[in-house]
């Protein structure tokens, strides 16, 4: 077995912009993109531990355009994502791989499986974030308001997310900020942000989002209250997708996850009736050996 644990890797694609990247586990093994959640960034493998390598898997953790090492692309849309997918498997000399996103990464996962199911071994969904618009009932107050400031008044969007960044800049802002966020949300996703090797894992992904400035947050989140551009029904039903959803998700509620798997061709779902959103992270043991199947 090679194992790799390099967090700071940087590809230089052929229209010059970086591409960030993090891999973890056994680089003979299987390979597995890792798309983050967002705000995100490749530093979201540290919530892996030792998994990647238990299970002969070779994770690689991208950052998107703007988050990160990966430079900023403006105008960028969903189905722009997979060319850059597809360039850092070339220059890792990878043929055939599978993709996984989380929460925010959720809908790159889908768009990979839309554009480019000839590459992919299969595709994994864990508590994705659904087309803009699904309905939002069940979905935590603060989140409804992201999308319809996102959708209304996009112009807002830089100053609310400035405050974010400044947030977790500061140590006592960011506590307050985490224990803010755990009244919120429910006992499962709580007890990892009162977790100190978990809250602080989170804490650094996040301020390696924001590395470059706001502008890719920004970008994401009008592109989250756009339409996707393809149709889930779309997807080839030549490739197997799996959904993972918690059934007490706030953030990404239970319906999206549902209706994505009634939508998607060859789709497998399983929802956790004692998970939220933070706490998919519970079933990664699950996740990989699905994945590396």
């Amino acid at each position: 077995m090679v194992e790799s644990n390099n967090e700071n890797k940087v590809l230089e694609l052929k229209d010059g912009r970086k591409l960030g990247y993090a891999e973890c586990g056994d680089l003979n093994g299987k390979p597995i993109f890792h798309f983050h959640g967002h705000p995100g960034s490749h530093l979201e493998i540290r919530f892996f531990g030792e998994k990647p390598k238990e299970y002969g898997v070779h994770i690689i953790s991208v950052d998107r355009p703007g988050f990160g090492l990966s430079d900023f692309q403006s105008e960028r849309t969903l189905l722009d994502w997979p060319d850059d997918v597809t360039e850092l498997a070339d220059h890792l000399g990878l043929d055939k791989f599978a993709v996984m996103g989380i929460s925010g990464g959720g809908p790159y996962a889908a768009v990979c499986a839309y554009k480019i199911p000839e590459r992919l071994t299969c595709c994994g969904i864990g508590a994705g974030i659904g087309p803009i618009n699904f309905s939002k009932k069940g979905m935590m107050r603060s989140n409804r308001i992201g999308f319809f400031i996102a959708r209304r008044f996009p112009f807002l969007l830089k100053t609310l997310i400035k405050a974010q960044m400044k947030a977790f800049g500061d140590p006592e802002k960011v506590q307050k900020s985490m224990e803010n966020m755990a009244k919120k949300l429910p006992e499962p996703d709580r007890k990892l942000l009162q977790d100190p090797q978990y809250s602080n894992i989170f804490i650094e992904e996040v301020k390696e989002a924001f590395r470059s400035g706001p502008d890719g947050a920004v970008l994401e989140n009008k592109i989250y209250a756009k339409p996707w551009g393809f149709d889930l029904k779309d997807i080839s039903s030549d490739l197997q997708i799996y959904i993972w959803h918690g059934e007490l998700d706030v953030n990404v509620p239970i319906s999206i996850g549902r209706k994505m798997c009634e939508l998607i061709p060859n789709c497998k779902g399983k929802f956790f009736p004692n998970d939220g959103h933070l706490s998919m992270i519970n079933n990664i043991d699950e996740i990989l050996e699905t994945l590396k199947s």
